[in-house]
């Protein structure tokens, strides 16, 4: 009997070391094992160990991804653009910088618009934006205003306006600079933000720019500051990515066609309507950065 206890025993221990080694085996290996959809589980430490060794996955994967992200970069648009830039009377300074950034990088002014006083209505409610595009045939359109539109606090008839101007715009690229203010606006960038197409807005309203005699216009040095702005969100951060490498010097020679109205006046023979001046213009530079 004592014979027959013993070797049960032994078998049972046996059995047991067996099965526990099993286990061990099992705890330690990447085998799963499931019965009737139970899956045995393993121990703390390895359920732990092959956590952190997916989360490991999941970060180089992460991380490859955005390796590869940073190599993916825009490309330049190198071809000749025929400019046609229109606004209000910011158009009267910045034309010369832009002229330079034109002339530098390939690219033609085909026309200057300044409209004194003009708010975004005045280029809506008329034929002008029309009869310009049919004149000049431009492949991109820059447009410069609301400087005089900076305490304006409701939006509709300004909402209704780029509307009609985007639609006499049809399918040329555009792009849409808001106004240079010497003080906070009041709503209308936020305006032409919302409205406009994505990437064909750039908001001038966190630059800080000298001012001239006026005090609400930028000085003369200053439209070359903004200007440079501009021309590095044109080329960088806009969905046309136009190059406008910065000129090596600017000069103070111009020769490109512009014409100047005034909003503010009422009689037709009062408007500098016929003033299309294609002779060499100068323009005092010496203050001006390179």
């Amino acid at each position: 009997m004592k014979n027959i206890f013993e070797n049960t025993t032994f078998k049972s221990g046996l059995l047991f070391s067996v099965v526990m080694l099993l286990f061990f085996i099992y705890a330690n290996s990447t085998i799963k094992f499931s019965l009737f959809d139970f899956e045995l589980v393993k121990s703390k430490e390895l359920q732990f160990a092959e956590k952190k060794k997916t989360i490991r996955k999941k970060s180089k994967h992460h991380q490859s991804k955005l390796e590869h992200k940073k190599t993916i970069t825009f490309k330049v648009d190198t071809t000749h653009k025929r400019f046609l830039l229109i606004g209000d009377s910011q158009v009267g300074g910045i034309m010369y910088p832009f002229y330079n950034y034109c002339k530098y990088n390939g690219h033609d002014l085909a026309f200057a618009q300044v409209w004194y006083s003009a708010r975004d209505v005045t280029y809506a409610n008329n034929d002008t934006l029309k009869l310009l595009i049919e004149q000049y045939k431009p492949d991109h359109i820059v447009m410069v205003i609301g400087l005089n539109q900076v305490f304006q606090d409701r939006f509709s008839k300004s909402e209704e306006a780029i509307e009609k101007i985007l639609a006499t715009f049809d399918t040329i690229p555009y792009t849409w600079i808001g106004p240079a203010s010497w003080i906070p606006d009041n709503g209308i960038t936020e305006c032409y933000r919302n409205n406009l197409d994505e990437g064909c807005f750039y908001a001038s309203d966190k630059l800080v720019l000298d001012r001239g005699s006026d005090g609400r216009h930028p000085s003369a040095s200053a439209y070359y500051v903004w200007m440079d702005s501009i021309a590095k969100w044109m080329q960088n951060e806009s969905v046309h990515h136009i190059v406008m490498k910065k000129p090596d010097k600017f000069n103070a020679s111009y020769r490109f066609a512009h014409r100047s109205f005034n909003a503010g006046r009422k009689k037709k023979n009062d408007s500098d309507e016929n003033n299309v001046d294609t002779n060499l213009l100068k323009m005092d530079v010496d203050s001006l950065s390179n």
